[in-house]
């Protein structure tokens, strides 16, 4: 895109349309995670929602000390929804990868007065301490969209996230589908972005009018190709392997078992394998090749100038083993 185009372009001082309009792919961008905890906080939030008013004080250091062990966990607040909260009661949510190699998330949710909140999360990894809690558990059966609305870390988190999730809202059904406004997630040059959980698929850059076919599923996946960001249960640069792989099979390889490895050939190459174990027990292996394929420019953050180059990749060699 050329420098006129970008300056002439309306709220282009806003990363996510910067981002959008330099043509920046998303793919990649997901963290890889192994844990994640929801916590329903109260609106507002403060840039660091750990540390805003409503969040529970108490908690903070149970996650200090748990972030301090892993990098491969995350906490994040979710604002409570009419039709889903009680006054008193917090809402937990705890997803955890069940294995090496997995294709959703094991989920554990609670719903439970506000004191009890700190000895559940304390319970989380010790399974004999949550027979304590039984009572508060809920079904674990619903999806989970997690919208980022985020607007106190970025105005690009709060304005193009109310789109999606008023739209994604006509599909949510309490008991099957449900949508949530959620803190951070990661990357707001990329607004709006959400979650799609158990599976822990990433997207970005969504629009209004297609949203709502991630909900459905009901238009083929290579629709959504740019708009993907990537699977968090594998590595960044694995996750660009796993698009092709998922644009060629399509919704169907949501229900693979997966697992990735990287292995960094020189500083612009890195060799890609990915197993996967069917749902009927067929298993195999994709393996390709990721190389950098120049740079775009971003802005990291709304109205602050600070722009950077990001690279961008393309894969080559795949082949089914």
């Amino acid at each position: 895109m050329s420098s006129q185009s970008i300056t002439t372009c309306p709220d282009i001082d806003l990363c996510a349309v910067f981002s959008k309009h330099s043509g920046e792919d998303p793919i990649g961008s997901a963290p890889e995670c192994d844990r994640y905890l929801i916590v329903e906080v109260p609106m507002p939030w403060g840039r660091n929602v750990l540390q805003s008013k409503n969040f529970p004080a108490a908690l903070l250091p149970l996650l200090l000390q748990a972030a301090a062990r892993s990098t491969k966990g995350r906490c994040l607040a979710i604002a409570p929804e009419p039709r889903y909260h009680r006054p008193g009661y917090r809402r937990i949510i705890y997803f955890q990868r069940p294995a090496e190699q997995f294709s959703v998330y094991d989920k554990q949710e609670f719903w439970l007065p506000e004191h009890l909140v700190v000895p559940l999360v304390n319970a989380l990894s010790t399974p004999a301490k949550l027979k304590a809690f039984e009572a508060y558990r809920q079904p674990a059966t619903t999806r989970d969209f997690l919208v980022c609305a985020h607007a106190e870390l970025d105005i690009c988190c709060g304005r193009f996230s109310r789109p999606i999730y008023e739209r994604l809202n006509t599909y949510a059904q309490k008991d099957t589908v449900r949508i949530w406004r959620t803190s951070h997630i990661s990357s707001h040059r990329l607004a709006p972005t959400l979650i799609d959980f158990p599976e822990g698929r990433y997207w970005g850059h969504l629009e209004p009018d297609t949203s709502h076919h991630l909900a459905q599923r009901n238009r083929s996946v290579t629709d959504l190709r740019s708009y993907y960001r990537g699977w968090a249960g594998l590595p960044p640069l694995a996750q660009i392997v796993e698009r092709e792989i998922f644009m060629e099979r399509g919704w169907d390889w949501c229900t693979y078992r997966q697992s990735g490895w990287v292995s960094a050939i020189d500083e612009a190459r890195s060799q890609v394998q990915i197993d996967f174990t069917s749902p009927d027990g067929e298993t195999g292996c994709y393996r390709a090749t990721v190389t950098v394929n120049g740079t775009v420019m971003t802005l990291h953050n709304s109205g602050k100038g600070d722009f950077s180059p990001v690279k961008q990749y393309k894969i080559s060699n795949l082949e089914q083993l």
